[in-house]
């Protein structure tokens, strides 16, 4: 995330309580229409610009939920990221894609807008000096508390830590999005290459019981995730099924380096 966009974020926390208000910061722009309604199943979110009205309209579904809460930091992500506000104008919009599993550079970077508003630094700071290492079950529980989307905290997380950890997001047995913390990076976990599941991990059993809510944990030979070079090294795995959406949150970690 750029400096630009960093300060904007920085600048809609100041004074802000937790969870983040996002009726307040639209209120407080007065050119933002919300338009909640029931779209569909399939319908995230949408922002679009009314030029004869010079107003902004951001659709969203009517239910109260974390997923709807990152839907609509996603749009204002769109509305305040310059160049995403100038193609606004310019009468360009679409349904947004978001939750990380899309891969346009515009609905990734309003994804990372959304999670940085939605998650503060301070706040992710101070969780991470107290605990230093939080598994998959303390980031759901932040996550509850900020009401924002587990992928989302544990994304930030992952990005946030010193301690050696990746966060995956599966679908149908495959990676669609990985990201490793800096020391999981420089430990030689930078990427996966390989992008399907190992049939026999926390991750398989979690696809198989979603809507369960539960976290399902499994020490696991790094090699059956990376290759036969990582074969001396250990991961504990973590995985929750997200909901009924055939979405799973993964995150690995090394217990050498957490204890």
């Amino acid at each position: 995330m750029n400096c630009e966009v960093g300060e904007i974020i920085e600048a809609l926390h100041a004074g802000a309580n937790l969870p983040i208000d996002l009726t307040k910061i639209i209120e407080s722009e007065g050119n933002i229409r919300l338009r909640p309604a029931n779209y569909g199943s399939k319908f995230d979110d949408r922002i679009e610009y009314v030029p004869d009205r010079k107003i902004f309209i951001l659709y969203h579904p009517a239910s109260v939920s974390p997923r709807v809460r990152f839907s609509i930091a996603h749009e204002l992500g769109h509305f305040y990221i310059p160049g995403h506000k100038r193609l606004l104008l310019a009468g360009k919009c679409h349904n947004s894609i978001v939750g990380y599993v899309s891969d346009k550079r515009l609905e990734r970077e309003a994804d990372e807008f959304a999670a940085h508003l939605l998650v503060p630094e301070a706040y992710l700071n101070t969780a991470i000096r107290r605990r230093t290492f939080l598994t998959l079950k303390d980031l759901l529980g932040m996550a509850n508390e900020l009401q924002v989307s587990a992928t989302a905290m544990a994304i930030r997380y992952a990005r946030a830590t010193p301690e050696p950890c990746a966060v995956m997001l599966l679908r149908n047995g495959q990676q669609i999005f990985y990201v490793a913390s800096d020391e999981m990076e420089y430990v030689g976990f930078q990427h996966r290459g390989r992008r399907d599941i190992p049939w026999n991990s926390a991750s398989a059993e979690a696809a198989k019981n979603e809507g369960s809510g539960e976290v399902f944990e499994k020490e696991w030979d790094s090699d059956a995730w990376f290759s036969k070079r990582k074969a001396e090294c250990k991961s504990w795995e973590e995985a929750f099924p997200l909901g009924h959406t055939g979405l799973v949150l993964t995150m690995l970690s090394n217990p050498s380096y957490n204890g």
